[in-house]
């Protein structure tokens, strides 16, 4: 009697078990990325048609990877990638995200590029264009920069002139954790050791940050440069720099903030005296700014 030797059965395509948002308001460009993303095996797509469900359905999270419009009915859609990687939109700032552009447009180009997004498609593109992007990015991902404004995968062709290197962090692949069969609760604490790497080294930063504009315009200003166009700009990026790095230090390193609202009440009253200032002035915000510094950075 003949037998027959039966193969093992053999694992399905890590991607046939990964979850995709699809968020494009255009019903035959969707098509055309169900297609490509029906070539990897994956069948366990969501859609959204506009920004309001875009931001609901990213909101809820449970995806391992976004292929979203950079622009929605007209609205860009950038600052929902910027959100997720600050990781105030989403469970993971870690997702894998393509946006699609649908102009070569300079301008944009340097937005979607500038919001932290793993990769860029142009529009018409091919569905195996979707496919082969979205399995490469699953076998190789950039690691993270992180600085005191930009947050996502490493941009750079080439190191600084200055040798100042960014910090960098190996950042969890979602596509790659269901690729390789990873318990969903192992993933979780990837996630986890990576989000509290990412924000110390955010909390340097951003503290690194402030220092850097008080000192521009510390320089400005003894060079009788200081124009009120600059000052509007620099006030406005230190309220910026202060708001996440008190909300960081308070809920990370469960710091006091007293100090950075004194700095903040500084950079208030600067902001509404700045046909009165002195150098004076600024020398005192960039003390104030150096303490904040030597608390975060250690030098």
């Amino acid at each position: 009697m003949n037998s027959t030797v039966l193969a093992p059965p053999q694992p399905p395509h890590g991607m046939s078990c990964a979850k995709i948002l699809v968020c494009e308001a255009n019903g035959m460009i969707r098509q055309a990325i169900r297609i490509g993303l029906n070539n990897l095996g994956i069948r366990d797509i969501a859609e959204a048609n506009n920004l309001v469900s875009a931001h609901k359905s990213l909101a809820d999270g449970g995806y391992d990877a976004l292929v979203m419009n950079s622009e929605i009915d007209g609205h860009d859609t950038t600052f929902m990638v910027r959100e997720i990687r600050l990781g105030k939109l989403g469970p993971d700032p870690f997702m894998v995200s393509i946006l699609l552009q649908a102009a070569p447009d300079q301008g944009k180009l340097k937005q979607a590029v500038d919001c932290g997004t793993d990769d860029l498609l142009l529009i018409p593109f091919a569905p195996d264009q979707v496919s082969s992007r979205l399995d490469a990015l699953r076998s190789r991902r950039k690691p993270f920069v992180v600085t005191h404004d930009y947050l996502g995968p490493d941009r750079r062709k080439s190191n600084r002139p200055d040798g100042n290197q960014a910090a960098t962090i190996s950042p969890p692949n979602p596509l790659a954790a269901r690729a390789a069969g990873i318990p969903p609760e192992r993933y979780q604490r990837l996630v986890s050791q990576a989000r509290d790497a990412l924000g110390a080294e955010r909390i340097k930063r951003l503290a690194m940050g402030l220092e850097w504009e008080c000192r521009t315009l510390l320089t400005a200003s003894a060079g009788g440069q200081c124009r009120r166009e600059m000052l509007i700009t620099g006030f406005y990026r230190m309220e910026t720099l202060l708001a996440e790095l008190a909300d960081r230090a308070t809920s990370q390193l469960r710091h006091d903030s007293q100090h950075l609202d004194e700095m903040g009440e500084k950079v208030r009253d600067a902001k509404n005296r700045m046909t009165e200032l002195k150098l004076a002035d600024f020398d005192a915000l960039h003390v104030a700014s150096r303490r904040i510094s030597m608390t975060y950075c250690g030098s």
